[in-house]
């Protein structure tokens, strides 16, 4: 349930003692949900917002602080509205249903891509300059490979106190799935 491995991803941050723990904003009701934009989404988008409603910022904060997995940060509904708005509408992988969920201070984000059926949406990822891919089937797997990448050290804290990961073992995760989805 992705409920519950919302929260089982917020407490590998914390077993971390990641900041971004204590700046989590509380997360809002599906009506803000849906009103931020502009009508019915995905219920398992109304589930993430419905957690955190991003990130509280504080004096003296760093990016870092704020990354829920590394250079990541969850989007409030303002600020998610705010990339789907800067992003081409039209992306031939994404089309025009999908919201952000977390996203760097450069422009990469995960997003929830969804159809108007509002299934369960598939998540995608925007890399600044390469090209967009869908990367998990679904949110709840997102969730779980970030809660496994916490677990097996492909998440980790360096020995100067920052959220790091094993990129190369990132990539070829969400890479094997987008590989398994054009086979």
């Amino acid at each position: 349930m992705l409920s519950q491995a919302i929260e089982r991803l917020w407490a590998e941050a914390e077993r971390l003692n990641r900041p971004v723990v204590g700046s989590r904003a509380p997360g809002v009701p599906a009506s803000e949900v849906q009103a931020a934009f502009g009508g019915p989404v995905p219920e398992d988008v109304v589930t993430w917002f419905g957690y955190s409603n991003g990130v509280e910022y504080h004096p003296d904060q760093i990016q870092d602080d704020a990354a829920l997995v590394p250079g990541y940060e969850p989007l409030s509904l303002s600020e998610s509205r705010a990339v789907r708005d800067s992003h081409p509408f039209g992306d031939p992988v994404f089309g025009e249903l999908f919201i952000p969920l977390l996203a760097t201070g450069g422009g990469d984000f995960y997003a929830a891509v969804y159809d108007p059926s509002l299934k369960s949406p598939k998540v995608g990822h925007v890399m600044i300059g390469g090209e967009s891919g869908l990367v998990y089937e679904n949110m709840e797997s997102m969730v779980n490979a970030f809660c496994e990448f916490y677990r097996t050290g492909v998440f980790f804290v360096s020995d100067e106190g920052i959220l790091e990961a094993d990129d190369d073992r990132w990539v070829e995760v969400e890479a094997e799935y987008g590989a398994s989805r054009d086979s």
